[in-house]
């Protein structure tokens, strides 16, 4: 069975302080905790759980409290009694525990929204975007201007601005058949046949690069035909 853990303290008043921090540490890192397996579940991003980030950020600021008031009735704190020390170490724990929980969770967001954009282009998808906090849609719209200068003035010159976040696998062919999947594409104009109507259902032979992120946004398919090197044998 489970052994109950050592007192780590002598005094009296050192038994509350430890069971206070015992019994607060089963309750904190509860919240933080599920935020990463949130993180883990989901297929993309969980809805940003702002409820409950601001009840993390509660328990770290009530921690740091304590931690203030263990120490309010001492004037030298490099001769702090031993309880009052240990106690400082667990709430201190308890803050950085929390505090890494937090960063790790809003730096994995970060990072798929990047991924996203590389990804997808400019058109993200409306139900990714729903799953984003206003702070994060800015952040995107950001890194979106940043990239796009990048691209622009990556080398000078040139007639048209160097699409790095295109073609994501070497292209097998410049041109390819695609069939549309989203009906709320509409137009777009392309390198070499202009504009092109997209409606749900129709199938376009067209350049590659003018719908790599509209294949990547999963708003167009890309239709592959069997090729004879693809057949195990002759028929």
């Amino acid at each position: 069975g489970s052994r109950t853990p050592r007192c780590l303290f002598k005094r009296p008043c050192s038994i509350r302080i430890v069971s206070r921090a015992f019994f607060l540490m089963v309750l904190h890192l509860k919240k933080s905790v599920q935020l990463l397996k949130d993180l883990k579940r989901a297929r993309w991003l969980p809805a940003y759980n702002d409820k409950m980030i601001k009840e993390v950020l509660k328990e770290i600021h009530d921690d740091t409290k304590e931690m203030k008031s263990l120490v309010a009735d001492h004037q030298d704190y490099e001769m702090l009694p031993e309880d009052v020390t240990r106690g400082l170490c667990l709430y201190n724990d308890f803050v950085d525990r929390n505090r890494r929980c937090l960063l790790a969770y809003l730096n994995h967001r970060l990072q798929k929204i990047e991924e996203l954009r590389w990804e997808v282009g400019l058109m993200v998808p409306e139900e990714k975007l729903d799953k984003l906090h206003d702070s994060e849609k800015h952040y995107l719209h950001v890194y979106n201007e940043y990239l796009d200068h990048y691209m622009k003035h990556y080398s000078t010159g040139c007639k048209e601005p160097l699409d790095i976040t295109a073609d994501a696998r070497p292209p097998e062919d410049l041109n390819v058949e695609i069939r549309v999947r989203d009906e709320d594409i509409g137009e777009i104009v392309t390198s070499d046949s202009g504009v092109v109507r997209l409606k749900k259902g129709w199938v376009h032979m067209v350049k590659r690069t003018d719908v790599e992120h509209l294949i990547r946004a999963g708003k167009v398919e890309h239709v592959r035909t069997l090729r004879v090197d693809d057949m195990d044998g002759p028929c």
